[in-house]
C-alpha cells in the first residue's frame, strides 16, 4: 500500500494532542513545527478549545470523547495501514479512556514500521499538582509509557513516574535513570526531564539514555509560557527522526526551544511567538 501523503525522504507522524484555536499549545505547537521541518503530520486532536485555560479570560470548546478518538483512529490505520508513518507523539489527553483507545493502534503502527519512534509527552500536572481528569494519569502508565521509545516529563511528572523527589539537576539525572531503567523492558530507551529547577536565573533539561547523562543549563524567565513542553517534545521527536542521533537532537530542541521563549519574551505575547519564527526556531543549533 503506497501511503496517502509522506514524503519519500521523511516518514509522516501521527500527533495525539490538544489543539487550540487561538495560541500554540499541544498540537498547535508540536504540528506546525513537525511540519516545518519537512514531516507530514497525521494530527488527531483531544480536545479542541479555543485557547489555553491559562488565560484569564477563561476557554470555550470541547474534550473528544475516547471513543471518536479511536474512530478516528481505525480511519487512519484503514487508509494508510500505518505505512510510512515513522513516529508518533502523544501529549494532552483529556479523556480517561484515550489512552486505551490509542494503545491498540500504536502496536498496529509498530507492527507495520519496526522502526517507529513513539514519543509520549506524559502530561499529568505541573508545579505540584495534577491536573488530568480521572483515569488519564493510570491510563498513561499502564498503556503509553510501556509502549514509548521516549519520555518527556516536566519536573513534577518525573517525580511521580520515578516516585522520587526530582529537586535539581542530580536529582533529575538519578530521577530520569530509575525510570528509563523501569521502562526499558518495554522500549523506553530515552528520558528527557524538562523544567528541572536550577537556580533562580536558570533551569534545566536532563536526558538519561545509553551513553552518559546529558545536561542543559537553559536561561529562566520571569514570566510563564504556555506550550513549551509541547514545542520541545516536537522538535525532539522531529530532529531525532532525522538524525537517528539522541544528543544532537537534544541540543537542537533545546535551541529552538530557547528562541521561541526569546523572541515571545521579546515580542511581550502571552502566546509563543512561533509561527513567524517558525524557521529560526526548527533551524536553531
Amino acid at each position: 500500500m503506497t501511503p496517502p501523503s509522506s514524503s519519500p525522504d521523511l516518514p509522516a507522524v501521527l500527533a495525539i494532542s490538544s489543539h487550540v484555536a487561538v495560541g500554540h499549545v499541544g498540537n498547535a505547537a508540536a504540528s506546525p513545527a513537525l511540519e516545518r521541518m519537512g514531516f507530514e503530520v497525521w494530527r488527531v486532536d483531544t480536545v479542541t478549545f479555543s485557547n489555553h485555560p491559562g488565560h484569564r479570560e477563561g476557554f470555550t470548546g470541547r474534550v473528544t470523547p475516547s471513543g471518536e478518538i479511536g474512530d478516528l483512529l481505525t480511519g487512519i490505520g484503514r487508509l494508510t495501514g500505518w505505512i510510512g508513518c515513522g513516529g508518533v507523539y502523544t501529549g494532552y489527553m483529556g479523556d480517561g479512556g484515550t489512552p486505551a483507545a490509542l494503545a491498540p493502534h500504536l502496536d498496529a503502527a509498530r507492527a507495520a514500521s519496526p522502526d517507529l519512534v513513539v514519543l509520549c509527552d506524559p502530561v499529568i500536572g505541573d508545579h505540584g499538582r495534577v491536573f488530568v481528569r480521572d483515569g488519564v494519569e493510570d491510563g498513561i502508565r499502564q498503556l503509553l509509557l510501556p509502549r514509548a521509545d521516549v519520555i518527556t516529563p516536566n519536573a513534577f511528572e518525573l517525580s511521580r513516574i520515578a516516585e522520587a523527589d526530582v529537586t535539581d539537576l542530580d536529582s533529575a539525572a538519578a530521577a530520569a535513570k530509575t525510570a528509563r531503567d523501569r521502562l526499558r523492558a518495554g522500549g523506553a530507551r530515552i528520558v528527557v526531564g524538562t523544567g528541572i529547577p536550577v537556580s533562580e536565573t536558570e533551569i534545566g533539561l536532563v536526558m538519561a539514555w545509553e551513553g552518559e547523562p546529558v545536561v542543559i543549563r537553559q536561561c529562566r524567565h520571569d514570566r510563564p509560557f504556555f506550550g513549551t513542553g509541547d514545542l520541545f517534545s516536537g522538535l525532539f521527536l522531529g530532529h531525532l527522526l532525522g538524525t537517528r542521533e539522541p544528543e544532537p537532537a537534544l541540543h537542537r530542541a533545546a535551541s529552538g526551544l530557547r528562541v521561541a521563549t526569546e523572541v515571545t519574551e521579546a515580542a511581550d505575547l502571552i502566546d509563543l511567538d512561533l509561527i513567524r519564527n517558525l524557521d529560526a526556531i526548527v533551524s536553531a543549533r
